[in-house]
């Protein structure tokens, strides 16, 4: 990801208190190892916890339903986790990074399979979110943000109770998973985009 040392633009939602912090540790990309922690003790549900063996799905080139258990990250804010706030969680699903670049070797060279992993790891990818090494992920993860999908919160709630949280985000993590998300989501459009109406 790219230098950022101007917060202000997050300024509602990262604490002035908080930015030097976020800003030493961005500087040490690519070492992620502060993004992830073990499941947080006392908040049993945060915007951003991994969990295990959860179900995913989304529809092929027919338009046919493919549904998977993952390792997945929540996405939802956490004011929307508690039970009955809400029908359905969205969940990204989390891959192994070295098994996701075996993956994309024959579509590449050599050397730009090395790049695009030096991107990745970068977090420079706005589809896709690396995570240091994890229980599960001895090489590192990548979580799928283009492929997050709606599960019944049920679902949600009873792995929770099933104790399948793999880890939470540090606080400072947590800023970093807010400003990927907004990177990918809402980011600016290229200059190349013309829309019509009053500009």
């Amino acid at each position: 990801m790219s230098d950022l040392d101007d917060f202000s633009r997050y300024a509602k939602i990262i604490p002035e208190e908080h930015q030097p912090a976020l800003r030493k540790w961005l500087r040490k990309i690519p070492d992620f190892s502060w993004l992830l922690s073990e499941p947080h003790s006392d908040q049993d549900r945060l915007q951003g916890d991994l969990l295990r063996e959860f179900p995913t799905v989304f529809l092929d080139d027919t338009a046919t339903p493919r549904s998977a258990r993952f390792t997945v990250m929540i996405l939802n804010n956490t004011c929307d986790l508690p039970e009955g706030r809400l029908d359905f969680v969205t969940a990204a699903p989390v891959v192994d990074f070295q098994k996701y670049l075996e993956y994309e070797e024959p579509k590449r060279s050599p050397q730009s399979l090395q790049d695009y992993a030096r991107s990745i790891r970068n977090n420079d990818k706005t589809e896709l979110m690396y995570l240091p090494k994890i229980t599960g992920f001895d090489h590192g993860a990548l979580v799928l943000l283009h492929l997050v999908c709606s599960v019944s919160a049920k679902v949600y709630h009873e792995a929770l109770r099933a104790g399948k949280r793999v880890a939470s985000f540090s606080q400072v993590g947590f800023y970093f998973l807010l400003i990927k998300l907004t990177t990918h989501l809402a980011r600016a459009e290229s200059t190349d985009v013309s829309r019509s109406g009053n500009a």
